[in-house]
């Protein structure tokens, strides 16, 4: 239990540290209920990582070709520019990462994250605690929340560029409580990148988590 104390204090951390800057005031009644709610849905995800992490940790990671076989050649109108598999910085990180960009030069980057493994599973855990939180941020330039996409747990998030009317969006995807999916588009819509998830092969990572 001792790891997951850990992640929950980190993530506490950074959760009253990432309040918007606004907020000097003193907190209301129900901001502080709402504080409470969050902290509470994270404990008791935290009892379910601990059961589960073990698991993770002696799981069978998936293989380069499986990773490689999740990146298609093209997303939406897209075509894939590049891709990694694996992290020369961290050799136990099992990923895969790929690029796609279309003739008007606006990109979609994917990732896919393996929680199998010591470092894997840390991360999963930490991802875990954060899409167990129910929240919804808005500012003038865009917002960031969870939601549910496909039915998987999920944070979407739309910022608009400063010069122009374009807008960079983002979809985070937490598959079977192993796998991290993570879509973010350059000059690219929400309702595109919603698009492109729906291409990809995701009930092959259910199937490998089992």
């Amino acid at each position: 239990m001792k790891k997951v104390s850990i992640v929950i204090l980190a993530v506490v951390f950074l959760f009253s540290c990432g309040k918007d800057k606004k907020e000097e005031k003193e907190p209301g009644l129900f901001d502080i209920i709402e504080d409470v709610s969050d902290l509470s849905k994270m404990a008791e995800e935290a009892e379910k990582i601990e059961e589960e992490s073990q698991e993770l940790i002696n799981a069978t990671p998936i293989s380069n070709e499986e990773l490689k076989a999740l990146l298609p050649n093209n997303l939406i109108d897209y075509p894939r520019k590049k891709f990694s598999i694996g992290n020369q910085f961290m050799p136990d990180m099992i990923m895969a990462e790929a690029e796609y960009e279309n003739e008007d030069g606006k990109i979609i980057s994917f990732s896919v994250i393996d929680g199998a493994g010591e470092t894997g599973s840390a991360m999963v855990t930490l991802a875990r605690l954060g899409f167990s939180r129910d929240f919804e941020e808005q500012s003038d330039r865009g917002y960031k929340k969870s939601t549910t996409i496909n039915g998987y747990s999920a944070i979407e998030k739309i910022e608009k560029n400063d010069y122009d009317d374009s807008e960079d969006s983002k979809i985070e995807l937490l598959i079977s409580n192993r796998f991290i999916i993570t879509l973010e588009g350059e000059k690219t819509s929400l309702k595109q990148l919603k698009s492109a998830v729906n291409q990809l092969n995701l009930k092959a990572l259910e199937h490998k988590a089992g």
